[in-house]
């Protein structure tokens, strides 16, 4: 599969990336493929591609189209043609790989979560460390990945999830199996069997990700864990557990450069992450990019009588 070409309204250059999509089985020793097998699975293929450049790159003009195929096992090769909408910003070479890179993350996330835990659904507490572009995952007792805060947030959209679950379908009908994913630019390699494809095509998950919501403002500390990135915070009447990311701050806490109390007062820079539950706006898990100012409360004194 030669996937991902754009060409940039500044540029009349052409970005590519190629990945290779291989049906395996005894149904292909021939080196054919049914249509009614084949059609639905390239156009769950494009759906899925078509959501994760939604989420991850929504200015992005795509367009899937099979330009050849070739005998291997049963190897189609696709083409993703696509022009950017600038708002400022030219589109950069790395934009294809990384969309080609990021679908293939989130299915190495898909393929982990049910080895370990028979199930695609997202897992509560999966995320252990999250950076400014990457979460750091634990899945199961064992299972550890590092990956992009764009790939990890279409794993979590169901949609996505099902439409991958149509594109590897085949690995889950007799004859055909497994279905093989290979992206060359990132070194990425991925064979999804049948009981992982139907595992996606059969999951309900009415959660909708989408951009977190980032603003400046105040909190309140209520708890301090010196030992921890998590404290937990006051805004208004609101208690909440937030992951302090912000490393420098860290690190002049670590050295003992600055002190705090509870009741104190952090100017930050606040990131959280929103989704769509049943037509419904909620709010997720919060993250402190930036601690931009310490305001200590004044504490009153009292009379010794």
């Amino acid at each position: 599969m030669n996937l991902l070409k754009r060409k940039t309204r500044e540029s009349s250059e052409t970005q590519s990336t190629t990945m290779e999509v291989y049906f395996s089985g005894p149904s292909v020793d021939e080196h054919s493929m049914s249509v009614r097998d084949l059609a639905p699975a390239l156009i769950g293929l494009a759906d899925a591609i078509d959501r994760y450049k939604e989420l991850s790159c929504p200015f992005a003009d795509l367009d899937v189209r099979i330009t050849a195929t070739k005998a291997g096992s049963f190897d189609v090769i696709l083409q993703i043609l696509g022009t950017v909408v600038s708002l400022g910003q030219g589109a950069e070479a790395t934009d294809v790989v990384n969309l080609a890179s990021g679908i293939m993350d989130v299915l190495k996330i898909l393929l982990t979560r049910y080895e370990q835990t028979g199930t695609v659904k997202p897992g509560e507490h999966e995320v252990v460390e999250r950076h400014e572009t990457r979460v750091a995952l634990q899945i199961g007792k064992t299972a550890k990945l590092n990956v992009s805060r764009k790939s990890y947030r279409a794993s979590c959209d169901g949609k996505i999830i099902n439409d991958l679950g149509t594109a590897t379908k085949p690995a889950s009908e007799d004859g055909y199996n497994p279905v093989r994913f290979i992206h060359k630019d990132s070194g990425s390699d991925a064979a999804i069997p049948g009981d992982v494809s139907e595992s996606m095509s059969v999951l309900t998950l009415s959660d909708q990700p989408i951009e977190p919501s980032v603003e400046t403002t105040t909190l309140q500390i209520d708890t301090i864990q010196f030992q921890s990135r998590k404290w937990k915070f006051s805004k208004g009447d609101e208690k909440f557990w937030c992951e302090i990311a912000d490393d420098a701050f860290l690190a002049r806490l670590n050295r003992h450069e600055v002190s705090f109390c509870s009741g104190d007062l952090l100017k930050v820079k606040l990131e959280t992450e929103q989704y769509v539950r049943d037509g419904r706006l909620e709010t997720g898990s919060r993250r402190i990019t930036k601690v931009i100012e310490h305001i200590p409360i004044e504490r009153q004194q009292t009379l010794d009588i």
